[in-house]
């Protein structure tokens, strides 16, 4: 992504500096329904809801739909995401990627290499 093309960078950045996404993201490393996250973070479910949304469309966060026996799904969010690059340029420009959670230890060091080479 390039910081001057696209929103999504500026979604990703809007949602890191707020303190409480912060915490959200900390918090559902376990898939959790929406009311267990916000007991856990001690804020108001409205609050919760418009964080995970925004979460959501940064990219950080996956909602997944949990399918009990007893007809009664419910909605779960967990993060996914384990990290996010960001590379700035001479130009004023930056990249920011997200590194997905359903990445391999393996896929995440080879991304790190080749952005070490790509610098040298």
């Amino acid at each position: 992504m390039r910081g001057d093309d696209s929103t999504d960078e500026q979604a990703v950045f809007e949602a890191l500096a707020d303190p409480d996404c912060r915490e959200i993201l900390a918090t559902v490393a376990e898939p959790l329904p929406a009311k267990a996250v916000a007991q856990q973070c001690d804020l108001p479910q409205t609050s919760t809801y418009r964080k995970l949304e925004q979460l959501s469309e940064a990219g950080l966060v996956a909602e997944q739909t949990d399918v009990r026996p007893d007809g009664h799904h419910r909605t779960t969010y967990v993060r996914d995401c384990n990290g996010v690059f960001v590379a700035l340029d001479g130009d004023d420009a930056f990249d920011v990627e997200v590194v997905s959670a359903r990445q391999s230890p393996d896929e995440r060091l080879a991304r790190l290499w080749a952005r070490v080479s790509e610098e040298l």
